[in-house]
């Protein structure tokens, strides 16, 4: 079990960005892991909806999803692209009126999980200590990562950098991937903890 969960982990922080900036998915933790394969070109599998919008389609699924209510640095929402079946969900967030969800200052990439890992289970699987930190929220487990790959995407890179600030977190049946290249941890865990249910 360990041994899996250890495989997973690796390969998490290997394909994460990768899997954000190329619109491909990971999720599953523990014994299995569940790839869905998305289309290179996000915007061609999904709509643009917006929150009145997105929050009608998860009421209706009966799908709970928490966004956070206290944002950093005047950012607001300025675009959520919804793709219905598989549930994939990105809501992009931005102070510079930013709508591409591979540049902007913060994205949440939302969508199922199969099953959802322990604190203890995170802590004991970590990979770099040195970049990586594992807390609880709210009783959510939260694995951040401050040095993770961009993933290769050239318009990130020219804009960040080579790395971003990647933190997952695991709420009620969902994981959230959170990038935030201009944020820092402190500001993630006051992000993490006003996160709400929509429509609350």
């Amino acid at each position: 079990m360990r041994k899996n969960s250890k495989s997973f982990l690796i390969s998490s922080a290997s394909f994460l960005t990768i899997l954000i900036f190329a619109s491909a998915f990971l999720n599953s933790f523990a014994n299995n892991i569940n790839t869905i394969g998305i289309p290179p070109d996000f915007y061609g599998t999904s709509k643009e909806v917006n929150i009145n919008e997105f929050a009608n389609y998860v009421e209706k699924n009966e799908i709970v999803v928490y966004l956070p209510s206290d944002l950093p640095n005047e950012f607001e929402i300025t675009a959520i692209y919804l793709k219905e079946s598989p549930f994939i969900a990105i809501v992009v967030y931005s102070a510079e009126s930013n709508k591409d969800y591979k540049t902007a200052e913060l994205t949440i990439q939302i969508s199922p999980t199969a099953s959802i890992p322990t604190y203890t289970e995170l802590s004991s699987n970590i990979v770099n200590p040195e970049f990586e930190t594992v807390f609880e929220i709210n009783g959510w487990p939260v694995l951040v990562n401050e040095r993770a790959s961009s993933g290769g995407d050239s318009s990130f890179i020219a804009k960040y950098g080579e790395y971003t600030l990647l933190t997952m977190i695991w709420i009620e049946g969902n994981t959230y991937i959170i990038n935030s290249p201009t944020l820092i941890t402190d500001e993630i865990t006051v992000l993490a903890e006003n996160m709400r249910l929509i429509g609350n």
